[in-house]
């Protein structure tokens, strides 16, 4: 308001008389002052309506100022309201972009997402005047990545722009056509920022300004919510559909089982007591039959029953040595051949691995056991093809028949499984009838591993020494360390009469070592500085890792060269796990230790050995020596000569065993054998019968 306004109108009434007293004073009439009077006038008009229009324009002001509060809220309103629609993205985008466009220009306008991982950006929506195309893009240097990384609202010219393209903040080939004006507000979700909206200006006449840039701030955090109202209604809405797909499906599932319930039923009894891989009854099943032919037999006692415990030879071969696919198709054939040499009610069942067993339920002879037991074993000696091998399988058999001692299954199949030891232990591919001499044969084993194990601690186990020598002249080269018990009433046993047994009842590792302790005790005394001590080597330690260790650790406590110490192994020993063996060999090897293949012929793969192993030299078993000399020598010649032969050619040492005669060594002499042992040379003899030892020394 004027300051004429607020003067008190009294006061302007004085100042007018003022004025016009000093009018007349100075001459002037009465036309003169209603001149000047009417300019007054005039002034004071054209002051107020100056003052009006500044009223007007502020109220003007207030009232856009106000309808504008009022349509950012009603806008605000229909963004957050989107986020509740159930529209299509396409159309809630659109709408976003039509709400916006009536706050600020939105010619130019897209909506970029960060990925869930945050190492993509998507362009669910945008509009371009310029004709761009926004694609699906990593990561990268563009103006929206730009804005992302500040987390704020980020208002640039051109000029700005080109200095970020410079300074290497935005890349010129990501950023696309360049824009006049670009604004972009980030969308701020729980976990940062989620994404960015931005509109942005080609034109020159078009610049957003701060007040554009607060504007678009204030939306960007409706829309960061709306967007994540929708998301997380689309992921509600996708879980509920997915329980609700779970629901269906299992509520089919559940009908599916309701109508199968029986049939599952069934095929579960018969899972249970029949084996998978053979389809024959398990040992369960076979148990239950046994227990029913028991309780017959204690109603029937002249109804007698027989039980044939079977077991493949040498399965262990096929499945390691050929694979685990071959040993289950050997087992198939194996169980399909048995089954076909009975008749019902007689059954065939596979108890474990690669034992079987025969109930027959009405055998009132052993002698009828007998004949199916050798019918089942001229069936199996057909040979079966796999893979393009044919392969030669046989079974061992023990047989036991009912009596009425027996009161639970465990016996009966206890007598048959002995029976069945019996069996293989005289050489396979047989079969055994159980007899009170095996019951009593099997106490018998039972006492003599107490005595074993009461020999190890009164050190009645002895280590003994046999000559290995050159054949040209007899000159000791080296020992084998062999095993005697001094047993306090049967005197000196030799390894023949208990080792069997030691190997049976799991002594065989502890005697060894014992044994081992006694040899390199004696080795500084026998060797010298040029002699070979040949140990040997059970099955058994092939499973265990830490032998080579424990082996290397003994002879240095014994202070024997590894370079003097030569392991003997079987070809049996090797064949029962071939990779540990090979593995354990390869670090004696490696230490030093010389390895020797013993009884070399005897065994069904020996060349496959030579190749495998790390051997330094081979022995010649006995039982190709012992035809030396005699009539009947040709074929052992043969062999022998086969033997040196591959010897020489991969640089093998080669002994001979079992030489008793001079016919014998000149025999190996004249096809080139150097080295030989036996009882011509000399006996196995403890260390202080120093004749034995040196028998044959020059």
């Amino acid at each position: 308001m004027s300051q004429e306004r607020r003067t008190d109108p009294t006061k302007r009434v004085g100042t007018e008389a003022i004025e016009r007293q000093r009018a007349s004073a100075h001459g002037l009439g009465p036309a003169a002052e209603h001149e000047r009077s009417q300019k007054a006038l005039e002034r004071r008009v054209a002051e107020r309506t100056r003052e009006l229009a500044r009223a007007n324009e502020r109220l003007q002001a207030q009232v856009r100022e106000s309808e504008r509060a009022v349509h950012l809220q009603a806008t605000l309103y229909r963004i957050a309201a989107l986020g509740h629609g159930e529209g299509s993205n396409e159309a809630f985008y659109r709408s976003i972009h039509e709400a916006v466009g009536e706050l600020l220009n939105a010619e130019s306008f897209c909506i970029a997402l960060v990925s869930d991982d945050g190492q993509w950006l998507d362009f669910p929506y945008y509009v371009d005047s310029s004709g761009a195309e926004l694609l699906r893009r990593p990561m990268g240097r563009g103006m929206s990545e730009y804005a992302i990384r500040c987390a704020q609202t980020i208002r640039l010219e051109a000029e700005k722009i080109s200095a970020l393209i410079e300074q290497g903040e935005v890349d010129a080939d990501t950023y696309g056509n360049p824009a006049v004006s670009w604004l972009g507000a980030p969308l701020m979700g729980a976990r940062g920022v989620m994404g960015i909206v931005v509109v942005q200006s080609y034109r020159s006449d078009l610049h957003y300004t701060q007040q554009d840039a607060e504007l678009l701030t204030f939306v960007s955090y409706q829309i960061a919510n709306t967007l994540q109202r929708r998301q997380q209604a689309e992921a509600l809405r996708i879980l509920n559909a997915e329980l609700e797909q779970r629901v269906l499906e299992r509520t089919q599932e559940l009908r599916r089982q309701i109508v199968v319930r029986e049939r599952a039923q069934k095929q579960l009894k018969h899972q249970v007591m029949h084996d998978s891989l053979t389809g024959l009854p398990n040992r369960l099943y076979l148990r239950e039959r046994l227990e029913r032919a028991l309780g017959a037999l204690k109603r029937e006692p002249t109804r007698r029953f027989a039980l044939l415990y079977l077991d493949v030879d040498r399965f262990k071969l096929f499945n390691d040595g050929l694979g685990h696919g071959v040993g289950d198709e050997v087992l198939r054939i194996v169980s399909a051949r048995m089954a076909d040499c009975v008749r019902p009610p007689d059954i065939v069942g596979r108890l474990s691995g690669d034992e079987f067993a025969v109930l027959l339920e009405n055998c009132p002879q052993p002698s009828s056991a007998c004949l199916v037991a050798e019918r089942i074993q001229a069936r199996m000696a057909q040979a079966i093809e796999i893979g393009g091998r044919q392969l030669h399988v046989s079974v061992s058999i023990g047989i036991a028949m009912s009596r009425p001692l027996y009161q639970t299954v465990d016996q009966l199949l206890h007598d048959a499984d002995t029976a069945l030891y019996r069996a293989k232990a005289a050489g396979r591919h047989r079969f055994v009838l159980f007899d009170e001499s095996l019951h009593v044969s099997s106490v018998n084993v039972l006492d003599l591993e107490q005595q074993m194990r009461d020999a190890l601690e009164k050190s009645e186990f002895e280590a003994y020494f046999q000559p290995i020598v050159r054949l040209a002249d007899g000159g000791v080269t080296g020992y084998e360390a062999l095993i005697r018990w001094r047993h306090p009433q049967l005197g000196v046993l030799g390894p023949g009469q208990f080792l069997p047994a030691a190997e049976a009842t799991g002594l065989i590792e502890m005697i060894d070592w014992h044994m081992y302790r006694l040899a390199f005790q004696a080795a500084p005394a026998l060797l010298g500085r040029d002699k070979i001590l040949n140990i040997n080597i059970s099955t058994g330690h092939f499973h265990s890792r830490d032998f080579p260790q424990r082996l290397l650790n003994l002879t240095a406590q014994a202070g024997v060269a590894l370079d003097q110490l030569c392991i003997e192994v079987t070809e049996s020993s090797l064949l029962s796990d071939p990779d540990a063996a090979a593995e354990i060999l390869g670090r004696l090897h490696e230490a030093g230790v010389r390895i020797a293949l013993d009884d070399f012929g005897t065994g069904y793969s020996s060349l496959s050995h030579v190749h495998r192993f790390p051997l330094r030299t081979l022995k010649i078993d006995r039982s190709f020596i012992a035809p030396l000399g005699q009539a009947a020598q040709q074929r052992s010649m043969a062999i022998v000569s086969a033997v040196l032969s591959l010897a020489r050619s991969l640089d093998l040492n080669v002994v001979a065993e079992g030489v008793e005669n001079t016919a014998q060594r000149d025999a190996l002499l004249s096809m080139g054998c150097t080295h030989g042992q036996g009882f011509l040379f000399g006996r196995p003899a403890p260390l202080g019968t120093g004749a034995s030892l040196r028998a044959g020394e020059p």
